[in-house]
């Protein structure tokens, strides 16, 4: 009996101990980054995919990414109604009205970089390669300040020098 109350008593010191170590290596982030809010509640529902081709033209990857944070603001709004071509559909879902957005969003990179950076991957100016982990739609007003409207994590892929990306967002609203 007495070997059972001491096997206990070790059991609730060490548990404890085995516990915070695993909290202490969780990463903590905030519901708010930077001017960003958590998508969840908000009236949007984004996703986009991106498309990586070399400089030959040849597929490299397909990544498809939901964005999590979006910018709470009017201008997202203003963007989404700026140009026509962008409103796909609209119609009523659940007794709520809903519009479906598409942009295509081309990035081209250069052969060779201007300089090089501090970080892994830029030592070459001319054959330099990037992890995107991170897929965002940024918009610029009328004054010219940039704003990311939207963004979420990808499961990274590699860009080189002379890659293209494309990358096509679907943006639900509910009106």
């Amino acid at each position: 009996m007495k070997k059972m109350h001491i096997f206990l008593i070790i059991m609730v010191f060490f548990v404890p101990i085995f516990i915070s170590q695993v909290y202490a290596q969780s990463l903590y982030v905030d519901i708010k980054v930077g001017d960003m809010d958590r998508i969840e509640e908000s009236k949007y529902i984004v996703s986009g995919v991106s498309i990586l081709r070399n400089s030959d033209g040849e597929l490299i990857s397909v990544v498809r990414v939901d964005a999590t944070r979006y910018f709470d603001d009017p201008i997202v709004d203003k963007f989404l109604k700026s140009d026509p071509n962008y409103l796909i559909k609209q119609g009523t879902i659940n007794g709520e009205r809903v519009s479906l957005h598409e942009l295509e969003v081309d990035y081209n990179n250069p052969d060779c970089l201007d300089r090089t950076f501090e970080v892994a991957g830029y030592n070459d100016e001319c054959n330099w390669y990037h992890r995107a982990f991170v897929t965002m739609l940024g918009i610029n007003d009328e004054q010219g300040e940039s704003h990311t409207i939207f963004r979420g994590l990808n499961h990274v892929y590699t860009v080189k020098s002379s890659d293209d990306v494309t990358t096509i967002w679907h943006i639900i609203t509910k009106d």
